[in-house]
Formats: C-alpha cells, structure tokens, sequence
C-alpha cells in the first residue's frame, strides 16, 4: 500500500506543476486533416510540420492540429506513412493572429520514413492499422472493422478465429495454447467483465461489428494491462467518430440446414421468448420463498399447491429463417469555434436457431465400457434458440483542440433456450434404454457506462489520461427442466434411471448471479527531447488502476420424487400426462426443494494497481520500452461448507504483484522490423473455479476449489515483421512461456464423473507463429496491372509445444484427491497446429464495387477432456471450416451481402484414447450444419 501511496503523490505533484505552468502564444496555425481516399474522413495522427524548425505535432483523433508560433512567414509541411507529402509554402502569420489551414492527403507511391505514433490510431482501414502496428513501439495485431466486413465477420468472436494462435471450442478461446482463464477482455481500455459465471471472457458473438472500429489483440504485457493475463489481452474499441454523419439501416436472414430444414423443438416458456424477454412463466413457485422465510424447506406434501407454469413436453416452436435488423447512426454538432458534440448510436436485434441431430455422446471408464451410472448416448439431439439485443450510445465532447470528454453505454440482452434429448443403452443395465430430456433457457444482461478524459498540454509535451467505468451484469437461469426415464426390456417406460427414484436427477433449477464491478484509470505521459522533425523522442508514464468487483450466486433446486407413478408406463414425449396438476394436488408424485449450502455464495476482488514505463529512443533504429507494475489484490470468497449453515469467509488471495516488462524495437530498414519482449505476469482463479458450488450436468458434474492459488508466469517473444507495401505484411514471432503453479482443471477420484481445478507444479509452452498477407500479384511476380493484384491472400499459422507437470498427491478443498491418469501432458486445448488462411478478390464495375473473400480456419487434435482415475484423455479431432463471402455496394446507397458459412459441415468427434485397447473410441460426435445468409444495407 505504501507504493500506492507514493505513487499518487508523485502523480499529483506533477499534475499540479503542468497546471501551473504558462507559455506564450504569439501566433497560433491551426486546422483539420482529411483522408481524400476515405471520403474525406479524419486523418488522426498525420504529421503538420514547420518546415526548418523543430516546430511540429501530430493531428487529434478528429485529424485536427494546433500549433503555437512566433510572427513570421512559413512552410508547413503534412505528411503520414504510406500517404502523399504536400507544402504550403508562404504562410505569414502576425502576432496575435490565428489563422485556419486544412488538408487533404491522398496515398503516396513513396515510402516515408516511420515516425513515432504517439497513441492508439483508433481507424478502420487495413492501411492504417497496419501503419500503427509497424511503428508502434510494442507488439500488437489489430483487426479493423473494414477487414472483418470483408471477411464477412458479424462478431468479434468470429474475427478473432482470424488472428494468427487463436482458437475457438464450444464458446471458449484457447490463445496460444492457454484456456479462458489467462485472457483479459477489454471495452476502449477499461476491464469488460463476463455475464457467464464459467467463464472470464465474455460471450464476444454478443459484439456485433457495426459498434467495432477496430479489435486490439495484445500478446505481449506492458504495465499499462492489469498483470492478470499470459495469453492475450483483447480490447475492443468502439466506434467514436461519425465523420460527416451518417445513417444507415441494415436487414438480413438466414437459414441453417439442421435447424431449418427438420423439426425443431423446444420446451415451452415464455410467450415473447421470440424477442428475447422472460415474462416470469419460468418463475419458481412462490411457496419456495414463503417456507424459507419460516425457516422450512419446501415440501409440496405440506402445501399441495400446484405453481408451475411451464411443461415438460417438448413442442415444435419458432421454425421461421434467423432474421437481424441493425440501426446504425452518427452526427457531429459544432457547439463553438472550437467546440463540438459527436453523437453515435448503434441498436441491433437478432434471433439465431441451430440443432445438432443423431449425434453421439458417451461416458467411458477406464476399460472402455459405459459407466454404471451413464448410458451410450447413440441418439443425441440438441436444439437452441438464441437471441441478443444490443444498444451502444457514444458521446464525445471536445471543448478545445487540447480537452477530450468521452461517454460510452452499452446495453446487451442475450438469451439461450437449449433442449437436448439423448437416449441409449444403460450402464447399469444393458437391457435397458435410459433416456434424458434437459432443457436450459439462460439469460444474461450487460450494461456498461463508461467515463473518459483527455488533456494535452504544452504542444502535448504533457498528456493526462483518465477514466472509469461502472458494469452490471446477470448470469441467471429462469429455469432448467430435467427428466430421465428407462425404457425396459418389456417395453414400458418409466421415470428415472432404471425405475429407481433417483431424486437430484429429475428437478428443475433456477439460478440467479449479480455482479458488480468498478474500475478507474489515471496515466499521465511526459514527453522528453526533440528530433530533427520535432517529434518527440521519449516517453515516461506514470499511472494508476483501481477496481473492485463482487459477485452474489444463488441457486435453486427443486427434485421431483414420483411416489405412486414410480412404476407408471409414461410416454417420452408426453410426461406431463402424469405429472400433471390433478396428480400433484391428489399427492401421486410430490417435489422438495434440494438444499445443499454451497448452492449460494459471494465473493470479491479488489485491486490496486501503480505502474511506470519510460521509452528511451536511442537512435532513428532502436526503441526501448521498459516499465514496472505493483498490484495490491485481495480475492474473497463466502461460503457455507457442508453440513454447516453459517457462512465464512475465506480469503484465497492477498499479495502484492511486481509485474516487471522490457520491450525493444529495432528497424532493420524502412520496411522491416525486429522486436523484443519479455515479462512477468500473473494468473489468478476465477470467482467459479474457487466457489465450492456443484454444478451438475448430464455426464460431468464441475466443482470449485477454495484452495487455488495465483500462478506466476514468465513470457518471453521475438518477433520479426516486414511491409513490403500498404495492406500487406509478412511476419515470424518465437513465442517462450514458463507457468508456475498453473490452473489445470482435473478429475477428481470419486465415482462420480465429477472435474474440479488445481494449482499443477508447472507447465511450458513454446510455438512459432508465421503471418503472410500481400496481393496475389506479387507472390506469382506478375506486372503491376496483373489481374492478380486483385487478389489478397492472407495466410497465419501457429505450431505449438505445451507440457503440464500435475502433483497427483493434490487434493481439493473438500478432501478429495485428484487422479491425474497422465501427471504430465499437453495443456488442455492446445492444438499443436492451427492454421488460418482467405483470399480475396476485390473489384469495381460502373456503379458495383465487388468483394469476395473465401477463408479457411484448421486445428489440430487437441486435448478435450484430460483424464483421471485411469479414464485416458479425452480428444478433440481436427477439422476445418470453410466460410465464402460476397459483398456488393452499389452506389452510394445500397450494399448486398451473401454469407456461407461452416460450408464444409465437418463432422465433429471427440475421442478416447483407450491404451488399455490399443485403439481409440469415439465418446461423442455431431454436426452443426451450414448457414447461408442474405443482407441488405441502405445508407441514408
């Protein structure tokens, strides 16, 4: 704490010195820079020079510039990577006088030389991004919103699986090797948390890439990045800048040949579940509440009181194509001489169906036959129904050219109403055919306003940066309704497994998570020393970070037991004609509520964070980097053990993190670069995976760990990059991480298929990434007017080594050991190869301006499930998906979009490697289908 302290004061002395501080302007130039290739948009951080003096800046985010002069006549010059150079020789300015000159640059055929970029370039074009990224000073990719338009992205998820060592599986993203818990999510530089209790990044489909400008992917740390990462911090920047204005609407619809084109079923819910609002028919039964209050459990023989509205009898609901809608609009307000309002607002509504159908999913045990307590799965359908709502408000005040205010809100509903049916031959008894009917309807809410500044001082010698952001989020599930029945071997069916009454595994469940979370941001940069050009040459920041979050879970369980119906003949898809309200009230079948402590918890973080980091331009060639970040974290969690009612606390983190980090750039020439970087970051656990809360499943049951610990990484990247023109780069980076005590998930020794998390004793992870993007033209040789150089190819791929080293002697936070099957194996996810390629062809004709990208994205097999009492891994088998887009903008009102998506429709399996057997098993398998969608965009 006495860091922090420090550290505020020497922020504050020397924010209150820059107010202090005066200087004379004698004669002020001033204007605006524009991009003539991009409609005369802004130009941010195009170079405005006094040509023969070290009289020089870089242009604003809204390509605006000032400049504080003597009287006299001069030349000043503009310039920006990859664009033209213009003079304008002649300018005579008198004291006092502020005289007004803007711009236009247009794109060079020169190559000039790279200069320091002062901030993030928040642009969309492939151009620009790439310009920032080769003079920037650390490693960094950017997807801007016009590659991922091209690409025929519709979400952040979807445009990262385009960055080279990324991965997708099931919803979750493996980032060089490492699994959800070692990536941070960002929302324009302020923490983003998740709205799914399982996981730290949030649901990225829910972005939409009409509220995206550009999509940030930061492998390596600089002490700016809470230490909280070892595979990549993403930091999504909103569109903030509506140039001359605009509006625009947007229609689509799409089909899916599993979901569209068979029968599609649900459980009923909720009448206007279609636009993705629970109207409470999925409540749990207000007598729960009532016998808690008296201190009771809930026994329905006490109240024979029937309170459920929703059934269990799958319907054929919804059917109609998936549709999207999106309203797109922004204006700028002059307010003053040099003064304005920017205004953006972005809402979109969309509704998606998909099924997988005769499918396979199986639990095996260490001999290769069904566990006692599963079945094989050999018919195994999945339905879902999905919708999201997002609204993106965006207002940014500039007072002066030197003062930025900006506000963002962002307001996302997305719901999930899943039914999975799955039957086969019981492992208790293969005479019979054990089935199960689950159905899950989710629904998780964000809003998230954020606050910012920015301040420039002294020809921005002094630049103060500040921010804060308050999020809300709800994980909650209005109900799960769950039933198993035995079909026996006389041909009737019953309820539960093989006629017993098995109480936890018929019930319906209800789950309610809040969360609460605060951060603030303060850096200050101090500018030092001038070139020739009158750029600065150093860089020294000084900043703090504070956030505090904290989470209440509750669930609720309510088992049915089926008494009188136990031995009933009832038909699978027609349940509710014995569990029926006539039944409950005559008390044939009964339900109570099943109560188990852990089932609610809380818990906390609190983080306080100070950081410096100095740049040091050694020559025109050599940039050094090097900074240090000290964290004071606390995470607590509350909970009630078993068997005791009174809720403890338990305190799994407090320590101080001195999170040290070195980055170096040296340009070999005016086109390639090599770079420098190494670290020392932290891991630490999730609210989740330290809870003790049970969360049951069909075939695998989760629990938490309250004795995990952070984990201690150290990251070193080598990196070397080359521009052989704009939109084109050709890079190779060495990648080296050390993990101390990392958090692997494992399976607990019971007889329960139950996984839970530990801390192993080390793990390693090494890989080469390889990116290739330049225009067909030039990798055939062809002459500069080639047809081929109309075509871009983009290729990356990643080759990867990772080691885990397990304890088996570990145990969990109940007292149960774990049982590693292998104590060292690759890491969980990890594909030791993954590739992403597209090709693009891109044309104009009269009115129509032609796109068309055709991409592929492969990984290998990677480790699903890692295995425990003698069970082998589990393993996901490579595939590849193929994806075709076509965009067609004609004019300057109307744009066409067709979309193929998963074109392929690889089958997805999942197997055992069963060493006992010689061979492997398949446990489960399944296809999504493929997607073909049409759009239309009008641009008022």
């Amino acid at each position: 704490m006495k860091q922090n302290h420090l550290m505020k004061n020497i922020i504050l002395s020397i924010f209150l010195s820059i107010a202090a501080f005066g200087f004379a302007q004698q004669a002020t130039i001033k204007g605006a820079v524009n991009d003539k290739d991009a409609d005369n948009q802004s130009l941010p951080f195009a170079n405005v020079q006094i040509k023969g003096t070290n009289i020089g800046t870089t242009t604003d985010l809204d390509g605006l510039f000032s400049l504080s002069v003597a009287p006299g006549t001069y030349t000043i010059v503009f310039s920006f990577i990859g664009y033209e150079t213009i003079e304008i020789p002649n300018l005579k300015v008198n004291a006092g006088e502020t005289i007004t000159v803007n711009q236009s640059l247009g794109a060079g055929s020169v190559v000039l030389e790279a200069v320091e970029v002062k901030a993030t370039i928040t642009r969309e074009s492939e151009s620009a991004i790439l310009t920032e990224q080769k003079t920037a000073t650390i490693m960094q990719t950017k997807i801007g919103s016009q590659e991922l338009t091209r690409k025929g992205v519709g979400d952040v998820a979807s445009g990262l699986t385009k960055a080279t060592g990324i991965a997708r599986e099931s919803g979750k993203f493996y980032i060089r090797g490492l699994a959800d818990r070692y990536n941070n999510a960002y929302l324009n530089g302020l923490p983003l948390p998740s709205i799914d209790p399982k996981l730290k990044l949030i649901n990225l489909e829910i972005f939409s890439t009409n509220v995206v400008e550009n999509l940030g992917i930061y492998k390596t740390y600089t002490p700016q990045l809470y230490g909280d990462f070892a595979g990549a911090s993403i930091d999504i920047d909103t569109k903030d800048n509506p140039g001359n204005g605009y509006l625009e609407i947007e229609i689509g619809s799409s089909v899916n040949t599993n979901a569209h084109f068979n029968d599609f079923f649900l459980l009923n819910g909720s009448k206007y579940d279609y636009f993705g609002i629970e109207d409470g028919s999925r409540r749990p039964p207000s007598l729960l509440k009532a016998f808690r209050a008296a201190g009771l459990i809930y026994d329905s023989r006490r109240a024979p009181i029937y309170q459920f509205d929703t059934s269990f009898n799958p319907s054929e609901r919804f059917g109609d194509p998936n549709t999207n809608v999106s309203v797109n609009a922004g204006k700028r307000f002059k307010t003053g001489d040099e003064s304005r309002l920017d205004v953006i607002v972005n809402g979109s509504f969309s509704q998606n169906q998909k099924a997988s159908l005769d499918g396979l999913d199986v639990a095996l045990n260490a001999q290769g036959e069904v566990l006692q307590s599963s079945f094989f799965g050999n018919d195994f359908k999945k339905y879902e129904f999905s919708t999201n709502a997002t609204l993106l408000g965006s207002l940014v005040f500039r007072s002066d050219l030197n003062n930025k205010f900006s506000y963002t809100s962002l307001l996302i509903n997305d719901t999930s109403d899943e039914l999975r049916e799955i039957s086969g031959i019981s492992g208790e008894n293969a005479d019979n055919i054990l089935k199960v009917r689950r159905g899950t309807f989710k629904q998780n809410t964000l809003q998230t306003h954020q606050l910012s500044g920015q301040h420039l001082f002294d020809n921005r010698k002094f630049v103060f940066d500040w921010g804060g952001s308050y999020s809300r989020s709800t994980g909650n599930v209005p109900e799960r309704r769950q039933l198993f029945f035995t079909e026996l071997s006389d041909g009737r069916t019953v309820f539960g497994k093989s006629g017993a009454n098995n109480n936890s595994d018929n019930h319906r469940f209800y789950q309610n998570l809040d969360e609460n979370d605060y951060s603030a941001k303060f850096s200050l940069d101090v500018n030092l020393g001038k070139d020739a050009d009158g750029n600065f040459k150093h860089k020294f920041t000084l900043g703090m970070n504070v956030r505090d979050k904290s989470r209440d879970f509750r669930a609720q369980q309510i088992n049915i037991f089926f008494d009188a119906l136990q031995n009933e003949n009832v038909n699978f898809n027609n349940p509710d004609a014995l569990l029926s309200q006539e039944n409950f009230e005559r008390e044939v079948f009964h339900v109570e509520e099943f109560i188990r402590p852990q089932n609610s918890y809380k818990s906390d973080l609190r983080n306080f964070a100070s950081f410096a980091n100095f740049e040091f331009k050694f020559s025109d060639r050599l940039i050094v980097n090097a900074g240090l970040r000290v964290e004071d974290f606390r995470q607590r969690v509350f909970f009630a053990p078993e068997g005791l009612i009174d809720v403890i606390e338990k305190e799994s983190i407090d320590e101080d993190f001195f999170l040290p980090s070195l980055s170096v750039k040296y340009a070999l020439n005016e086109k390639s670069n090599l770079r420098f970087a190494a670290s020392k970051t932290v891991t630490l656990p999730l609210f989740t995976e330290l809870a003790p809360f049970l969360d049951e499943d069909i075939n695998e049951s989760t629990l938490g760990n309250v004795l995990l610990e952070q984990s201690d990484n150290y990251n070193v990247d080598l990196k070397w990059e080359y521009f052989p023109d704009r939109n084109e780069i050709i890079s190779a980076t060495a990648f080296f991480k050390y993990l101390d005590s990392p958090i692997e998930k494992v399976r607990v020794a019971s007889v329960n298929n139950n996984v839970s998390f530990v801390n192993a004793n080390e793990a390693l992870v090494a890989g080469i990434e390889l990116e290739y993007r330049q225009k067909l033209g030039k990798l055939f040789g062809s002459g500069e007017y080639s047809a081929l150089n109309d075509f871009y190819l983009g290729a990356n791929a990643t080759g990867m080594f990772t080691e885990v080293r397990l304890n088996p002697a570990v145990t969990i936070g109940n007292g149960s050991s774990i049982a590693p099957t292998n104590t060292t194996r690759r890491m969980q996810g990890a594909s030791p190869f993954l590739i992403n390629a597209d090709i693009n062809y891109g044309k104009t004709f009269g009115k129509h301006d032609l796109s068309t990208t055709l991409d592929v994205n492969y990984f290998d097999d990677r480790i699903y499930a890692a295995g425990g009492n003698e069970v082998d891994d589990v393993y996901e088998k490579g595939f590849a998906t193929l994806n075709f887009t076509l965009v067609d903008k004609i004019g300057e009102h109307f744009e066409f979009k067709f979309t193929g998506r998963n074109l392929l429709d690889p089958s997805i399996e999942r197997y055992q490697d069963q060493r006992s057997l010689g061979r492997e098993i398949t446990v489960s398998k399944f296809n999504l289908g493929a997607d073909f969608g049409l759009g239309v965009t009008y641009k008022f």
